[in-house]
């Protein structure tokens, strides 16, 4: 537990989703930026700069920034392939993290991790986002208020453009298996995969399909095609607690959409809808004494589901977490999910969770 007034933060890789812890830790008071690690030297430098960062606190191995005892906290947002490292050391020195998802390359290293974390707990948060989005949070309350009464099935997409061939995407690390170990799945699918827990309970069991679209892109060094190992495309189907059907689908090859992740949750009394591109507003169609039938009506969010991510970071470092919050072992569910989804397009067969 952190008794500081001001929370130190060390953060951990320094491209393009630090940008948003960046944001969120400047809008909190209870967090101070002081320490910062990258491979990339002249990345390093212009946000040391831009942040005030000491040139002592400005580190290229993530060990030494983990170890020194001036950093109270650990945000990590690297590549999959080093989030098992980054929570190992953070283990191995008592240090407290937010970890981006999904939690590891693949469950072996998660399995290899959780014996760890059993024997030496840390407070962890896993950077499941969608949890904060207000409509999501407000959508969360109206069914366990059992005001679509009980629920019997589930729609869920996260559908981005950015790998369509119309742009013509360069080999990348997100194309890169041993860095990524999945594509859209681990990318995208492991928050539909989160809301689906969030807002239903455990997988059963799931029967996937996985296809990759675009086969070889440019390396932007070489020049030369590359191979994709990864997938474009996801769905599966899936059983969840208390007999819930979900239908899931996943892409970043969908041209026209941008960062589609909608929820779409089916009660016997009613339905409803939420799509993180509008935040502060849901579609929710149930009757009431004015309606002979009902029909979609959108409400606006009230002020109260608003909540800063890292707010629940700081909440839980403080020793007192927030109810909702992702843990360790949401990280753990949600990877074991995902395997569970690679063997089953695998083998071309259903397979249970557990």
């Amino acid at each position: 537990m952190i008794k500081n007034e001001v929370i130190t933060v060390g953060l951990i890789g320094l491209g393009g989703m630090a940008n948003a812890h960046r944001r969120m830790i400047s809008e909190l008071e209870q967090l101070q930026l002081g320490a910062l690690c990258d491979v990339n030297e002249d990345l390093l430098n212009k946000i040391g700069e831009e942040e005030g960062v000491k040139a002592e606190k400005r580190f290229n191995d993530m060990e030494t920034l983990i170890a020194d005892p001036n950093v109270d906290v650990v945000i990590s947002s690297v590549p999959n392939h080093i989030h098992a490292k980054v929570l190992e050391l953070c283990i191995q020195y008592q240090k407290a993290i937010m970890a981006e998802k999904p939690i590891t390359l693949n469950f072996a290293e998660t399995e290899e991790l959780a014996a760890l974390y059993e024997k030496q707990p840390i407070p962890c948060m896993v950077g499941f986002s969608y949890r904060y989005i207000p409509s999501f949070r407000y959508a969360k309350q109206l069914i366990d208020e059992n005001k679509i009464g009980a629920v019997r099935h589930m729609e869920v997409r996260y559908l981005q453009s950015f790998g369509a061939p119309l742009f013509e995407v360069p080999y990348a690390w997100r194309f890169n298996k041993a860095v990524t170990g999945t594509g859209a799945l681990g990318d995208l699918g492991t928050h539909m995969i989160d809301s689906a827990r969030f807002f239903v309970g455990e997988f059963q069991s799931v029967s996937a399909l996985m296809k990759i679209f675009v086969e070889k892109r440019r390396d932007p060094n070489s020049g030369e095609m590359k191979e994709v190992e990864v997938d474009d495309y996801t769905c599966f189907q899936a059983v969840l607690e208390n007999n819930v059907i979900g239908n899931f689908v996943t892409t970043r090859n969908a041209v026209g959409s941008e960062n589609q992740h909608e929820v779409t949750i089916y009660g016997d009394y009613g339905t409803v809808h939420v799509n993180c591109e509008r935040p502060n507003e849901l579609d929710i169609c149930i009757k009431d004494e004015t309606d002979y039938r009902p029909i979609f009506k959108t409400k606006k969010v009230p002020e109260s589901y608003k909540r800063q991510q890292l707010q629940d970071f700081a909440d839980l470092v403080t020793n007192n977490p927030q109810e909702g919050m992702p843990t360790f072992n949401d990280g753990y569910q949600n990877q074991k999910v995902i395997e569970r989804i690679i063997q089953s397009a695998e083998i071309g067969q259903t397979v249970k969770v557990d």
